[in-house]
């Protein structure tokens, strides 16, 4: 098997450890590839470049969100116009939901994967230069008469097959972080999320991969790996930032009761409101979880309901709140929205921060309303003619400004 240069970059701005780009580093270097992983955290565009085109690298392979992939594209460009014969292939949710259209705008991009990752990327390094390429699943291309061609999607990734996660690729700054407690270390345990809420891109995997998207790695690999993370860094809480790690209450009541077990620090947790019941208050005060950060998004209950498609009551809201208050020294916090594309905005941030002190978390966040392409809300304002391109097409962040029409 041949064995490639590869520059792998995480387009990113914050302080954290992307598994998807993760794991698909970890593959690579396995199968004995030359890598080189870069975190644009840590790095500049302009010493990236330099980096990439100073050095022979066979492959230079993108993982880009919807906020960068203008920085993908102008990546691309720089690099294909003084290093033509790089192959660029670019992953990530955006490049999987425009697909075709984005092989049409971007002719510096060579390649596409369309879903996740870490089986197609083994795939395409074997077969790359072969008959068998053009085959490859998950894989977007140009065929002989230029015209964009998307290959049939295989099966999302197993979890009881991934590898162990090699954490030596991230910033020691972003392994631990300045989350809500001290030595935040952020950890999964499942991928997936059951819901539609039509602002997020969720419900776009779930169509593409029906219930199989809803995965959970082994017991015994997670406990492995928080110990290696508590031996190796300086962790004191680990957050499972799982999107719904209180799905399958089997699997996560015996992994929790491990890590008390087993790992004996503190952790923390996202949750949905509708799951905080009376077997996760008792579950949670007898294995030390010290944080649960929950999505109340808006206060109006009707608006939350019809327009983002969360059916959470008020009550509810209430009750999960007043509920994780009586676990000791567990800390709470609140995700909300605002800057939705209607004209009362005003009136149901005034409701969401009504609902907030009425709930009184620990620590609150507000984000501003951004449509991500692949979702309800996004054809929504599409549809209306809500979104200023400019503005859409230059953000990197969605906490400090709308883009939107005002």
């Amino acid at each position: 098997m041949i064995k490639y240069k590869i520059a792998l970059v995480y387009l990113n701005n914050d302080y954290n450890v992307g598994m998807g780009v993760g794991y698909l580093a970890t593959v690579i270097k396995n199968a004995g590839h030359d890598l080189t992983f870069f975190d644009t955290r840590y790095i500049n565009m302009k010493n990236l470049t330099n980096d990439i085109l100073t050095k022979e690298y066979d492959f230079l392979m993108i993982s880009s969100g919807t906020l960068f992939y203008k920085k993908a594209i102008a990546l691309s460009k720089e690099i294909k116009e003084n290093k033509n014969n790089i192959k660029i292939l670019l992953g990530g949710i955006h490049a999987t939901i425009l697909k075709d259209k984005l092989l049409l705008d971007c002719p510096y991009i060579d390649y596409l994967c369309i879903g996740e990752g870490e089986d197609f990327v083994i795939d395409f390094l074997n077969t790359y230069g072969t008959e068998n390429f053009i085959n490859t699943q998950n894989l977007g291309y140009r065929n002989k008469n230029n015209v964009p061609t998307i290959n049939s999607i295989r099966p999302c990734t197993s979890l009881d097959n991934l590898p162990f996660l090699d954490w030596s690729l991230f910033n020691k700054a972003s392994i631990i972080n300045s989350g809500p407690l001290p030595g935040f270390c952020y950890v999964f345990a499942t991928r997936g999320c059951p819901y539609n809420c039509t602002y997020c891109c969720n419900s776009f995997w779930l169509e593409l991969y029906k219930k199989s998207y809803l995965r959970r790695k082994p017991i015994d690999s997670v406990i492995s790996e928080l110990v290696f993370l508590k031996n190796n860094y300086p962790v004191q809480t680990f957050y499972f930032a799982d999107e719904m790690i209180l799905l399958d209450m089997a699997y996560t009541s015996e992994l929790l009761v491990r890590v008390k077990e087993e790992i004996d620090l503190p952790y923390g947790c996202m949750a949905r409101v509708e799951k905080i019941t009376p077997e996760v208050i008792e579950l949670f005060s007898k294995t030390n979880c010290q944080y649960v950060g929950m999505g109340i998004e808006c206060g109006d209950e009707n608006f939350r309901k019809t327009f983002l498609n969360r059916h959470m009551s008020n009550d509810q809201i209430i009750y999960a709140y007043s509920e994780l208050k009586k676990v000791k020294n567990l800390k709470t916090s609140s995700y909300n929205m605002k800057g939705y594309p209607v004209e009362y905005d005003d009136e149901l941030t005034q409701k969401t921060l009504d609902l907030n002190a009425k709930v009184n978390p620990d620590f609150v966040g507000m984000s501003v309303f951004y449509p991500f392409p692949g979702t309800k809300l996004y054809d929504y304002c599409v549809a209306n003619d809500k979104i200023d391109w400019d503005k859409f097409n230059n953000v990197t962040e969605y906490y400090t400004g709308s883009v939107l029409k005002r």
